[in-house]
């Protein structure tokens, strides 16, 4: 049983919703695992039902337990791409957030291109080169940077960018219709796949600036 600590009563449901993250955050609660039920849930941490049943709708409208009829409430699986839901909802609507989203991606990849030329096996580069010829563009956009931000060798980067590419893959199908935006895009590539070949940073990095300047100017277009 995990260790539920009593909560005070002033923002109680808010309060408690975090000391359920927390405990995900450190293990006590682990993905899949269901909760005690709403009884004994309530009288570990100290609140009155009601509000117990308020914390629950909170983290499960983020996608962080799920609610399971006639079998209980459970701790979500916890995927990036699921957790992420709901800003993806927030970034559709709101185009200075993709300006944002862009703007971060501008900062981080060209720096994981130029780590990837620097750190890249020969087998990690061909796999790039591979990827860039796939038939779906945009499942061959996503896997190309998913590769460089793995030839990194930074974990903690790479994890970044695949949070930034799950809120940016709704923005990658649009940009993708723009006229002449495949071709640059499939150029841009294998700029950036030739420069990690070659072992140049510097070349690296220009070119990942480019391409993600150029796909900016058509998606805020």
């Amino acid at each position: 049983m995990a260790d539920f600590a009593k909560l005070h009563r002033t923002s109680a449901a808010a309060d408690a919703a975090r000391s359920i993250q927390q405990m995900i955050v450190d293990g006590r609660l682990a993905p899949g695992q269901r909760l005690p039920a709403e009884r004994e849930l309530s009288e570990l941490l100290g609140i009155s039902r009601p509000t117990l049943r308020e914390t629950i709708r909170s983290l499960v409208g983020l996608n962080i337990l799920e609610s399971r009829h006639g079998a209980g409430t459970f701790v979500a699986a916890l995927d990036t791409a699921t957790l992420l839901e709901p800003m993806q909802f927030v970034m559709a609507l709101n185009e200075r957030t993709l300006g944002e989203l862009f703007e971060a991606r501008l900062l981080l990849e060209p720096a994981l291109a130029a780590l990837a030329a620097q750190r890249a096996t020969d087998a990690q580069a061909a796999a790039m080169r591979a990827a860039i010829g796939g038939a779906d563009q945009l499942e061959a956009d996503l896997l190309l940077h998913r590769l460089i931000a793995e030839a990194s060798g930074n974990a903690l980067l790479a994890a970044m960018l695949e949070s930034l590419s799950t809120l940016g893959r709704s923005s990658r199908s649009i940009t993708a219709a723009r006229p002449g935006v495949r071709r640059h895009t499939t150029d841009d590539h294998a700029a950036i796949v030739a420069a990690v070949e070659r072992r140049d940073p510097d070349g690296a990095r220009a070119a990942m600036t480019a391409h993600l300047e150029r796909i900016a100017a058509a998606a805020l277009a």
